[in-house]
């Protein structure tokens, strides 16, 4: 019995030994279990943006919420649940925006745009429909946020340049579902899979860096034709089509290389100081946490493209993070800051910093004042400063680029300041909105860039023919030199023919206007006659070489066989040529008449008119001012200019 009892008694304390252990286990486990279902529990409300988040998206917050669970019991994915929550935060704005219509319709429609005047009549018959928004926060699904979390950090962790790439970099440039308002779809998986082979040798090649793995992805990719009006297309769309403007490549380069574990941004600078639009490019980030530009699908890294060898005034950086540069109200904040950008002007070469004085105050509390920049008579938005108590500062600007700084009052731009320049040097240049100041007098010719296409007549002939075909023609002068603006040709003796004509050089055909003269000094009249059509029948036939009027061109339809002449219906006799090179038609000519415009705090002001001798003109100006002349008899604008020193400049 004593026996019994001491085994019993053994077993006793063994027992309470277990149980005094396994409570301690389990009040401890307990302990940790209710501590960590109370942070995850309440992580969304310690998180009160994602709650935000979560409550925006109304019935579609399941969803969300199912991605954020799938990655909070695990340990090891502590880092994705980062990546999860940063799409989920940044996800309000992001969205589809397309047609509810069968691709190759759409597509259909997007080639047609662009030849057919009537944009509305091709969506029409295609029918198309209206664009459709559908916002991510409502329609996104947790298996396609999930898929796209686990394979981006599969291609980010198995390449060699992945260590290097910091989380803060993977998040923008590697993670992102989208990359503008394109329809949604598996594009990692369909880029992994048409992409395979190269994806397995990116992995392989221990030393390959980000840069190099760019390049080899760039060359394959395929090469774009240019088209417009594009509607945004997703990965397989871009495959498909190839067409489309520079954000259509740059957004292809985005999905192939991010799908591929390559840090990319799109860059671009809003507006062009000499051409019409924008452009956009791509950047792809090294090692060292520098970002290298590229033009996607067609030049690599380290070579020159537009976005890094043409003057910009500013340039920016999309991101997929909710940030903007100027925290206004939409109706006082431009179009281009409501995006999500960042200002990476500073990245580029000739950009200089400037402080100008408040000239003008606006009636509206501002916080901002914003620059804009000269084109074809417009201002247009490239930049923005905070103010200060004096002046206006802005930084990391382009030189050689006319600005002026706005405020943005309920969707108007209103003058800030006066106009300024910055010439190549850096050198600041302030245009007085003051028609009052003292006057000098100013002698005014016609620019030389109005003559930029004077060479398209050398090695050009005027030939003389008894026959319609010129079967028989006879060459009575050809044109050795570029021509200035008015030619004269008095032929070394009178030539008699019915048939005469213009006969362009080969892969060059321009000419302004020309005119045949008989022994009296009379003009020749006749029929025209010549190459049919013009240059991507833009209008500019032939018989513009005729009708008196040096603003107007021919520019024939095939540059490699191209005539323009006269039938004189009889013999005429032909002593003399006056012609006309294609001009831009911002010059001065003789008899036409022109009215002098100057800048204001309040637009463009009139200060008068006088018609030109031959191709001068000569008015009083005010110094410091910007300037331009109209062409009232051809209704023609030619450059703005101002005074610098003792000379006039004008502006390209």
């Amino acid at each position: 019995m004593n026996h019994y009892v001491s085994i019993d008694k053994s077993f006793t304390g063994l027992h309470k030994l277990q149980i005094k252990y396994t409570m301690r286990f389990s009040i401890n486990y307990m302990v940790f279990s209710i501590i960590t279902l109370f942070i995850l529990g309440c992580s969304h409300k310690k998180n009160t943006s994602l709650e935000e988040v979560l409550k925006l998206a109304g019935k579609n917050r399941h969803e969300l919420e199912r991605v954020i669970n799938h990655y909070k019991t695990a340990p090891e994915d502590s880092l994705k649940l980062k990546a999860a929550e940063f799409l989920i935060l940044n996800m309000p704005g992001k969205y589809t925006e397309s047609y509810d219509a069968p691709w190759e319709d759409v597509a259909t429609v997007n080639l047609r745009w662009s030849s057919s005047s009537d944009k509305s009549k091709v969506i029409e018959t295609y029918n198309i429909g209206e664009m459709i928004r559908e916002d991510d926060i409502h329609h996104i699904t947790a298996d396609y946020l999930i898929s796209n979390i686990e394979l981006a950090f599969q291609v980010w962790r198995d390449k060699p340049w992945g260590k290097h790439i910091s989380f803060e970099t993977f998040c923008e440039e590697i993670l992102p579902y989208r990359i503008g308002t394109e329809p949604l779809e598996n594009w990692r998986e369909k880029v992994l899979a048409s992409f395979a082979d190269l994806n397995k040798l990116l992995k392989e090649d221990s030393t390959i860096t980000s840069v190099e793995a760019c390049i080899k992805v760039n060359d394959i990719l395929p090469r774009f034709r240019l088209d417009k009006d594009f509607s945004n297309m997703n990965f397989t769309q871009l495959m498909a089509t190839t067409r489309g403007m520079c954000d259509s490549q740059a957004a292809l380069a985005a999905f192939v290389m991010r799908g591929l574990g390559i840090p990319i941004t799109i860059d671009f600078t809003p507006q062009w100081k000499s051409y019409p639009t924008g452009h956009s490019w791509n950047s792809v980030c090294d090692s060292a946490g520098q970002h290298v530009s590229f033009m996607g699908t067609e030049t690599n890294p380290h070579s020159p493209h537009q976005g890094s060898t043409l003057q910009k005034a500013k340039v920016y950086r999309k991101t997929f993070k909710n940030q903007k540069l100027v925290d206004t109200d939409t109706s006082n904040t431009p179009p281009l800051f409501q995006d999500n950008i960042i200002d990476i002007s500073a990245e580029h070469n000739n950009m200089t910093n400037v402080a100008i004085p408040i000239k003008y105050h606006s009636e509206i509390q501002s916080r901002y004042v914003f620059l804009t920049m000269f084109y074809n008579f417009e201002w247009r938005m490239t930049g923005y400063a905070k103010l200060d108590s004096d002046s206006i500062r802005f930084q990391n600007i382009g030189k050689d680029v006319l600005y002026l700084p706005v405020y943005y009052v309920n969707e108007t731009q209103i003058p800030a300041g006066d106009p300024f320049y910055i010439d190549n040097d850096g050198k600041l240049y302030t245009l007085k909105s003051n028609v009052s100041d003292s006057l000098v007098s100013f002698s005014a010719i016609t620019s030389e860039n109005d003559l930029d296409l004077n060479w398209r007549m050398v090695n050009a002939v005027f030939e003389i023919s008894q026959n319609s075909d010129f079967s028989d023609a006879q060459t009575i002068h050809t044109i050795t030199n570029a021509p200035n603006i008015y030619n004269r040709v008095r032929l070394k003796k009178p030539q008699m023919s019915r048939y005469i004509r213009y006969r362009a050089p080969i892969g060059k055909c321009n000419v302004g206007e020309i005119v045949f003269y008989d022994t009296l000094g009379n003009e020749l009249y006749g029929t025209h006659i010549g190459s049919a059509g013009s240059h991507e029948n833009l209008g500019d036939t032939g018989d513009k070489a005729f009708d008196g009027d040096i603003s107007t061109f021919y520019d024939a339809l095939d540059e490699n066989n191209s005539w323009t002449g006269l039938d004189f219906g009889e013999q005429k006799t032909i002593v003399r040529i006056d012609y006309v090179p294609r001009l831009k038609g911002i010059g001065i000519y003789e008899y036409n008449e022109y009215e002098l415009f100057c800048w204001t705090n309040s637009g463009w002001v009139s200060l008068g008119e006088k018609t030109a001798k031959r191709n001068t003109i000569v008015f009083d100006i005010p110094q410091n001012t910007l300037l331009y002349f109209n062409n009232n008899t051809i209704n023609k604008r030619g450059k703005v200019f101002f005074t610098r020193g003792n000379n006039i400049f004008f502006y390209d």
